[in-house]
């Protein structure tokens, strides 16, 4: 068949285009640019072959995000055929090019049966563009690192762009102009080549190859059959069947046969007589997979196959334009001697979290006046992720509430405006009437980004609410989807069409009993050990401690007690506030060990040392929590008294080594120190807003001391020093031995500390998917992890860094880690933070923080 012009093509393509194809073959393509013009020509190819086909083009540059994430919509397209074209363009500076394409080909393969069920993963191009040093070895390095990942793999194919861009030449295949207009960085010839060689891998890939090829033998003139030897030897190589197609006797033929194409002499199947009926007949063959090469028009429109032109010296070059050298790629082994790196597994949530965090994504906002025409470009061209309003210039820039554009940047460089929102704060609710986010940014969470970005700013306008007025498009189900999913984990999120009314006006958050916000902190660190260095000095099991991921701990010296710290870490507190110790009315100390004396209120001492003579003094004693638990003693007593405005929060931890072991009586490693908190009445920033307890009593002899108080005092002349035993002996004598009793404990405390977050939640009005950090005690590095997984959040939005830079320090841990993230600027007003512990007795305990 001769080849459709591009244009014959489209409008071929835009005649068949239209009819239901929901029962053909479903074939996706995800590319990192504008892949649409793509679709004429591999779907019109396709129908030609009697394959009719639909088609989903994914999201621009998301073929990671597409690939990993079994929710996206390529996935929920169920693709056929999944067809995979990156640009090397897109991808990071060329030293990553071959990480970073290895990596989109280990995602895209991992989804053949998993949801795909054939890949064609196409080659980029060598970039066009002036190369820097290595750039072009990179490219080929890269190219050939894919084609050796991917070769052999069962239902994976290989084609190469680099191939129709030769063939048409650079300045032809590329379309600068489009580019920068829409992203579509080839002209209509290279997608028309690009679109045809794809197709031929599907039928291929589908058994639709030819299996024979029947010669006219009217096309063999003087020259036929040497210009046509070439041919004819790749098909007899290849063992594709050939046969001659003669009206007449054939003896002449077979003589110019014998003389320019030998090969043809070892068929039997060497004459077929054309007597009407189609050759395949006579071969016994399927007429689709039986090939007519002739030059006769009448006999191409009879039976269809190749027709030849009149110049026998282009033979050889149209017929490798053509579908019959095609073969199933043979399977065979990996390479053995390169271990090759594993394929994706079937991603989990953290693989995608994990990708998405790689991507470093940075994510800014400004007036949307500054970036007007920007703004409007991106919500006019903006067709996955928008509301469906349209709004041109003048109505953007004649908005009478607050724009504003999103700018965007990661490792793979700077997008700009790539969206833009339009909002009116009034009532309580931000009305939103334009939010549009460019495809090549989306899945990189910079639409939640934007949400948080507009709770934010509807905090500090008094309005706690969002109403989203969207009109729904025939695309624009990915922003209708993401908002609905918000409103659903979000209160006050409300996502309404223009015809619905609007919800009676929002009020703020639960508000608190008492309104307190933490003014300043103070902290006592003794200097750091290295955890590695002085672990053999308190256990043999050093892996064990070395698997916690603790670097540093603090020792205190000789003679430095427990209050020695607290007061220290009191008076700095007081000093950054500017408080006089005389105008504190409330001093909370909250201690995990034991402190310098029985018999003795160290709390009390605590207050007489710092000062605060006109001070009422509370002791809180519930182990790791008591630094938690604290502000709602704080909050209940400036309920009821009044005239109570400034308390002091401290949470202090000296190990009283004789007893406790720092490094094998637990699953951290302990350490002295102490951090404070001044708190005050009516104080705006690090706002408390609720404290939740959870209390099972049931498990309150599990880290209990057998020797030492009143059941069995201490004596003098026993021999054997008492220490607390380690946590594994500790379980089997508590539950006797019995596993599944133990592993139910474990999964108890994961699961009360998921409980008390969402409870904290659920008093403030706020949702767990609301909180900006979770700051637990130092609990060691795979523990919080399991704390992040359970929570749903990322692990670098808990206290990781300051555990493993501080190890264990009893009550002090989250108030360290509150005053590491304010100082360092990590927490923006508004921000959310738990301060989350368990503790022995057994105690789960939140306290919710807004910054």
């Amino acid at each position: 068949m001769t080849p459709r012009t591009p244009l014959e093509a489209r409008t071929a393509w835009r005649a068949v285009s239209d009819r239901d194809r929901s029962d053909g073959l479903a074939v996706a393509v995800l590319a990192s640019y504008t892949a649409d013009p793509l679709l004429p020509y591999l779907g019109i190819a396709l129908h030609d072959a009697g394959l009719p086909s639909h088609h989903l083009v994914g999201p621009i540059d998301q073929i990671m995000r597409q690939c990993l994430d079994d929710s996206a919509r390529t996935a929920a397209f169920r693709p056929d055929v999944l067809v995979v074209s990156p640009r090397f363009e897109e991808l990071a500076d060329n030293p990553q090019w071959t990480n970073d394409l290895l990596d989109l080909a280990d995602a895209a393969a991992a989804t053949v049966d998993r949801w795909a069920g054939a890949l064609v993963f196409v080659l980029p191009a060598t970039p066009r563009r002036t190369f820097g040093a290595g750039e072009a070895a990179e490219a080929a390095r890269a190219r050939q690192a894919v084609r050796e990942r991917l070769t052999g793999l069962p239902n994976v194919l290989l084609a190469d762009l680099d191939e129709p861009v030769r063939a048409l030449g650079e300045g032809a295949a590329h379309h600068p102009t489009m580019f920068a207009l829409a992203r579509v960085p080839y002209t209509e010839q290279l997608f028309s080549l690009l679109g045809t060689r794809l197709a031929r891998l599907v039928l291929t890939r589908l058994g639709a190859a030819c299996r024979a090829v029947v010669v006219d033998g009217a096309a063999l003139g003087a020259a036929g059959a040497a210009a046509l030897r070439p041919a004819v030897r790749g098909w007899h190589e290849g063992g594709t069947r050939l046969a001659v197609l003669a009206a007449g006797d054939p003896g002449e033929l077979w003589g110019r046969l014998a003389a320019d194409c030998p090969e043809l002499v070892a068929h039997s199947e060497l004459t077929v007589h054309d007597g009407g009926e189609h050759p395949a007949v006579a071969l016994g063959l399927p007429p689709a997979s039986v090939a007519v090469v002739t030059t006769d028009p009448a006999r191409h429109q009879r039976h269809g196959g190749v027709l030849l032109g009149e110049r026998p010296e282009l033979w050889e070059t149209e017929l490798l334009d053509t579908a019959l050298f095609d073969r199933p790629p043979p399977a065979r082994q990996r390479r053995t001697e390169r271990a090759p790196r594993p394929l994706v597994a079937v991603p989990e949530s953290v693989a995608l979290d994990d990708f998405v965090a790689s991507l470093d994504v940075e994510v800014t906002f400004a007036p949307g006046t500054d970036h007007l025409a920007a703004v409007a470009e991106t919500v006019s061209r903006a067709k996955d992720f928008t509301l469906g309003n349209d709004r041109t210039a003048d109505q953007l820039a004649g908005h009478g509430g607050e724009l504003v554009a999103v700018s965007v940047r990661d490792r793979f460089g700077d997008h700009g405006v790539s969206g833009a929102v339009a909002v009116t704060w009034a009532d309580g609710y931000g009305t939103v009437e334009v939010f549009s986010l460019s495809c090549p940014v989306l899945g990189r969470r910079v639409e939640d980004a934007v949400l948080t970005e507009l709770r934010r700013r509807g905090a500090e306008h008094g309005c706690p609410g969002l109403v989203f007025r969207l009109t729904e498009t025939r695309h624009n189900s990915v922003a209708r989807t993401f908002l609905r999913d918000a409103a659903a984990q979000h209160t006050g999120i409300h996502v309404l069409t223009w015809d619905q009314p609007a919800p009676a006006p929002a009020r703020a958050e639960n508000g608190p009993a008492v309104d307190l916000g933490i003014v300043a902190f103070g902290a006592a660190l003794p200097e750091p050990s290295e955890v590695a260095e002085h672990a053999p000095t308190y256990t043999d099991e050093l892996d064990r401690v070395n698997g916690w991921g603790y670097r540093r701990f603090h020792r205190a010296p000789e003679g430095v007690g427990l209050t020695d710290l607290a007061v220290e870490a009191g008076e700095r507190a007081l000093a950054d506030a500017g408080v006089d110790p005389a105008e504190v009315d409330l001093v909370v100390l909250a201690i995990a060990d034991l402190a310098e004396y029985l018999y003795w209120d160290p709390a009390a001492a605590t207050q007489a040392r710092l000062g605060a003579r006109n001070a009422e003094a509370l002791l809180v004693n519930q182990a790791c929590g008591g630094g938690v638990a604290a502000f709602d003693l704080v909050a209940g007593k400036f309920a009821v008294h009044p005239e109570y405005h400034t308390a002091v929060v401290i949470g202090a931890n000296r190990v009283v080594d004789p007893y406790w072991n720092r490094m094998a009586m637990n699953t951290s490693v302990y350490s002295d120190g102490a951090a404070a908190a001044v708190v005050r009445r009516d104080h705006g920033t690090c706002r408390w807003l609720v404290t939740e307890v959870l209390t099972d009593g049931e498990y309150a002899d599990f880290m209990r001391m057998e020797v030492g108080a009143g059941a069995r005092p201490f004596l003098a002349g026993e021999a054997d020093q008492p220490v607390v035993g380690n946590p594994q002996d500790r379980l089997d004598a508590f539950f006797a031995g019995d596993v599944r009793r133990m592993f139910a404990f474990v999964s108890m405390i994961r699961e009360r500390g998921r409980e008390v977050v969402d409870r904290a939640c659920a008093r403030a009005g706020v949702s767990r998917s609301d909180l900006r950090k979770v700051l637990h005690f130092n609990d060691n590095m795979r523990q919080l992890a399991d704390l992040a997984k359970d929570l749903g959040v990322p692990l670098a939005d808990t206290n990781i860094e300051t555990a493993l830079d501080h190890g264990h320090v009893g009550c002090a841990d989250q108030l360290l880690a509150l005053r590491r993230l304010t100082a360092a600027g990590e927490l923006s007003p508004g921000d959310l933070v738990a301060l989350t512990s368990t503790s022995s007795g057994m105690h789960w305990i939140c306290t919710l923080v807004r910054v």
